[in-house]
């Protein structure tokens, strides 16, 4: 037999084949699970309005933002914006100097009281997680699933 006989003579047979036929009770169950989603608080409208709203009040928003910022900068003599920026300038420089200070009293308490204990603490943590993973298991199997039979 060809592979085109075949293919015709397949498809024969499934056209023969009826419809298959839902159950009575398929579409009162899901008329039932559709009106239960619809009833479901997470599908309920927000009090400030639907979600289409939501892009219009948000440029409202920026629109207001841009324009009352504009009214209250000072370009040409540096206003509060000049003065506020240099400020937050100067802050962020003596913060990077405070960290630059913190890093190295880090490295110093790292090379004199951790370094020499480093492998040791890996050691014995590491110890510890194959301990408790080991109990662990062993309480489940005995606890939960009752393989230990008296």
């Amino acid at each position: 037999m060809k592979p085109s006989d075949l293919e015709t003579l397949i498809q024969r047979k499934l056209a023969e084949l009826p419809a298959p036929k839902a159950p009575g009770t398929l579409l009162p169950r899901i008329m039932a699970e559709v009106r239960r989603t619809r009833r479901s608080p997470k599908r309920q409208r927000s009090r400030m309005g639907g979600v289409r709203q939501w892009p219009a009040v948000r440029l409202a928003a920026w629109t207001v933002l841009i324009l009352t910022g504009g009214l209250f900068v000072d370009w040409t003599s540096g206003g509060w914006l000049g003065n506020a920026w240099g400020g937050f300038l100067t802050t962020a420089e003596e913060s990077a100097i405070g960290a630059g200070a913190m890093v190295r009293e880090a490295r110093v308490l790292w090379r004199v009281f951790l370094e020499p204990i480093a492998a040791y603490l890996v050691l014995w943590v590491s110890a510890m997680w194959v301990f408790f993973a080991l109990l662990w298991e062993a309480l489940r199997s005995v606890l939960w699933e009752g393989s230990v039979q008296q």
